[in-house]
């Protein structure tokens, strides 16, 4: 199916082919090996069903380590501009759509809602950018809760935090991603000043995971 349908180019299948599985757990076995990657609360995220993954955005590669830390085929937006040959292929591959940011996102969100539709897990950044840390005075698209609520999906708040230094490796440090529990957003939950409500909760959400967890690490606590 082609991707200007609303659905990957490769195929439209929801399940990990052969060819991803190993990719990923190549990709997880040199992460492991060179940051020492960790996974918390992968038991939040649903088996089957549309689910909607909301991350931080810290780094260009970002999108691959969410994948790597949820066991279930992801759908990203990607700018048109990316895909051109060869690179095209593997932003395919990886699980990523084309998208015309230049067209107010309309094509986009049409796109995202009939992955949805179809039981389909879709990557966001409610961002929008890459940050290094929650910034309360550059609140999130409300994209986010729009999808939520016109789709009855959960959204499941992801924090990837930072890959550890050389040295902060060599005390044990690792690069660790943490899973939330499902936020539930109603669907009669409508209009720009509620959407954006619900993203600003729901990006909190997000950060609040790697504040929680890093301090109970600090503490001991596993």
């Amino acid at each position: 199916m082609s991707p200007v349908d609303g659905f990957p180019k490769h195929g439209g299948r929801r399940i990990m082919s052969p060819r991803y599985k190993l990719f990923r757990a190549l990709m997880r076995a040199l992460t492991r090996l060179l940051v020492g990657f960790e996974v918390h609360g992968v038991e939040n995220v649903p088996e089957d069903g549309p689910v909607i993954l909301a991350a931080n955005h810290r780094r260009y590669a970002d999108p691959v380590l969410v994948c790597m830390a949820v066991p279930r085929r992801i759908q990203w937006m990607g700018k048109k501009e990316l895909f051109t040959p060869p690179f095209d292929r593997f932003f395919y591959f990886i699980g990523t759509f084309p998208v015309d940011r230049e067209g107010g996102g309309r094509g986009a969100l049409r796109s995202s809602l009939v992955f949805l539709k179809h039981g389909w897990t879709l990557g966001i950044f409610p961002e929008g950018t890459r940050r290094k840390a929650y910034d309360p005075g550059d609140p999130p698209k409300g994209g986010v809760a729009m999808l939520a609520a016109r789709s009855g999906a959960p959204i499941i708040p992801v924090f990837m935090d930072k890959v550890p230094s050389f040295s902060e490796r060599l005390r044990g440090g690792k690069l660790r991603a943490y899973i939330g529990a499902p936020i539930r957003v109603d669907a009669t939950r409508k209009g720009k000043p509620s959407y954006d409500e619900v993203a600003d909760r729901v990006l909190r959400g997000i950060y609040a995971l790697g504040e929680t967890r890093g301090s109970a690490r600090k503490a001991g606590v596993s």
